[in-house]
């Protein structure tokens, strides 16, 4: 049910095209929710099977014409059946973590290099998150900006913890390359 019941969440609040829903997963739920370009189409055209969203096909003049999704009764009662449910355990998916945990395997500069990757792609993370909180703050609920705030305050946790490890890591380099001169 949960990307049924994103979509549904979504189409609850407004009508939005297929295009739009991609917009909100790349900006809005990043950092919580994977949802893939081509997971996005198949839930609508299922939901629309199942008659939980109606689709309405607007033409446009010199473009392709555009397909504007709406809830239904049946839609929403069913987002709100989602709503009532035991929340899922958290799962967490970092190729970046798998191969920290297998970096016995690689060198320690290659581990240096994945390390400092790491910072800095959660360093672009936090400058999105922020951006996007002045971009959004005066329509925010208060449950989206807790949302928020577990991100943004999760990456500085992870970009710290990263930044002593790598420290960690450069003392044991050069103790090693130490001990090779003697």
């Amino acid at each position: 049910m949960k990307s049924k019941g994103v979509i549904l969440g979504l189409l609850s609040k407004k009508s939005m095209s297929g295009y739009d829903i991609k917009l909100v997963f790349q900006e809005v739920f990043a950092h919580f929710f994977d949802g893939s370009y081509g997971m996005i189409y198949p839930t609508l055209k299922t939901l629309e099977k199942e008659g939980k969203i109606e689709k309405e096909v607007i033409v446009q003049e010199g473009k392709p014409n555009k397909n504007k999704y709406h809830i239904t009764e049946e839609g929403r009662e069913e987002f709100q059946m989602y709503m009532t449910q035991k929340v899922d355990d958290e799962i967490l998916y970092s190729d970046f973590l798998l191969r920290m945990y297998f970096g016995e395997y690689s060198s320690m500069e290659q581990l240096q290099q994945w390390i400092v990757e790491e910072i800095n792609k959660k360093e672009d993370d936090i400058k999105k998150l922020e951006s996007n909180y002045e971009n959004w703050k005066d329509n925010l609920t208060i449950s989206q900006k807790i949302c928020l705030d577990v991100g943004v305050s999760s990456y500085y946790a992870q970009v710290r913890t990263l930044k002593e490890s790598l420290e960690h890591i450069e003392i044991i380099v050069s103790e090693s390359k130490m001990k090779s001169l003697i």
